[in-house]
């Protein structure tokens, strides 16, 4: 809780005039006062308020899910649903809320000081924990130092010099005019990996990572040079463009596991390709290999870019990244199968993640919940991350849902 006290404060142009009025002075100082005073006195009826809840024992399920078809009649919130808020009216379609899995689902009440419950929390028994935040990947060391010794040819003097490039030069490769030095760089190697957590698959592929082509000069383009793809199956898939006739493709036999972390990777070495997952808690996984057939490599005038756009929107827009977490995102061509999945910092990353993406556990989350939905303000989460079911006649906040399969309003 905290006061914004900007307007309260005379403007530069009065204040002659509050040093020469005394009892204007005296009227400042007790507004001052009666706002310091309220606010102390509102924070500490906020902290007994606050100390008066209780979390119950959690409950799993067929108790759960009585618990929440008798709920509604106990009721004692008075907290009110805002507009817009994410998540629906209780019951929903039917449901006591988005399909409760009794194996895996559980549920605790929050009660105050005698004892009635306020409002449910459900979340994932498994895993009771949730992340929040926004990940961004950073792309800024494929652009600066210059620190990839290359030959390029002088066409003046009609031989080769050394020179310095960053490795978005670098990877993208060059050529030179000599039989000795035909080509440089590195344009037929990638290698892009991260861990994911999905709440479910999506209607259409979502790249995760990819190196489009555009042409110099001409404005062509060319969307499978190396496209790393999470499909509407769950499966993974990389796409590729190896010449002007033939495209690739590259696809694991399962899909990733929903509900838990899986490392994801997908390399190339020109014609040599892998691509696998590995579940976090080593349930499952799947390395495949695959050599392309192409007998010709085209190293043509292209821009090649390193393009995670695609997956940034779903883990920026509010309505899907809580179904959709990444974390640890690497991009560095020399990096082998699995080799940064136990140690994200092994090496230096092209590419790499920043942001906020942080696991807390669920009675940590559950805090924090109650103190923004009765005003207050947290540091890990606003309203938008939380989602909120409510009776639809009084508006009555009836439960939050904190399981990594929740849907929000959109829905």
């Amino acid at each position: 809780m905290y006061l914004e006290f900007r307007n309260i404060f005379p403007k530069e142009s009065d204040i002659i005039k509050i040093i020469y009025n005394h009892k204007e002075e005296k009227m400042l100082r007790k507004a001052m006062f009666s706002l310091m005073f309220c606010s102390v006195f509102g924070a500490l009826l906020y902290a007994q308020t606050e100390s008066k809840i209780q979390i119950s024992e959690p409950l799993s399920g067929v108790e759960a899910k009585k618990a929440l078809q008798n709920f509604p009649k106990e009721s004692k919130s008075a907290l009110k649903v805002k507009k817009d808020a994410r998540g629906g009216q209780f019951p929903y379609n039917g449901d006591v809320v988005p399909p409760f899995d009794l194996a895996t689902d559980s549920l605790v009440a929050l009660k105050d000081a005698s004892g009635n419950t306020i409002l449910f929390v459900t979340y994932t028994t498994k895993t009771p924990i949730a992340e929040v935040g926004i990940l961004t990947p950073n792309p800024s060391r494929l652009y600066s130092p210059n620190d990839f010794a290359v030959w390029k040819w002088d066409s003046k003097k009609q031989e080769l010099y050394p020179d310095y490039v960053n490795a978005e030069i670098y990877y993208n490769g060059g050529r030179n005019p000599t039989d000795k030095h035909p080509e440089w760089g590195m344009p037929y190697s990638n290698s892009f990996g991260m861990w994911i957590k999905l709440g479910g698959y999506f209607s259409k592929p979502i790249s995760l990572f990819n190196r489009n082509e555009k042409q110099g000069g001409t404005g062509g383009y060319r969307t499978d040079f190396f496209n790393f793809q999470l499909l509407e199956s769950g499966q993974l898939s990389v796409t590729t463009k190896l010449t002007d006739y033939s495209t690739e493709s590259i696809i694991t036999t399962k899909p990733i596991p929903l509900n838990k972390w899986v490392y994801v990777q997908a390399i190339e070495e020109v014609r040599n390709y892998q691509l696998g997952w590995k579940a976090e808690d080593g349930s499952d996984e799947e390395l495949v290999k695959k050599e392309f057939s192409a007998d010709t490599i085209n190293l043509d005038d292209y821009d090649r870019n390193f393009d995670t756009s695609d997956m940034k929107r779903y883990l920026d827009n509010p309505e899907t990244h809580l179904y959709f977490n990444a974390k640890e995102i690497f991009y560095n061509p020399i990096i082998g199968m699995f080799e940064l999945m136990n140690d994200y910092n092994a090496k230096e990353k092209l590419i790499f993640s920043t942001g906020k993406q942080i696991t807390y556990d669920i009675n940590t989350l559950i805090q924090e919940s109650y103190i923004v939905l009765t005003g207050g303000t947290s540091s890990i989460l606003n309203v938008n991350d939380i989602d909120i079911y409510y009776d639809p006649q009084t508006l009555d906040i009836l439960l939050i849902d904190w399981r990594v399969n929740r849907r929000g309003v959109s829905q």
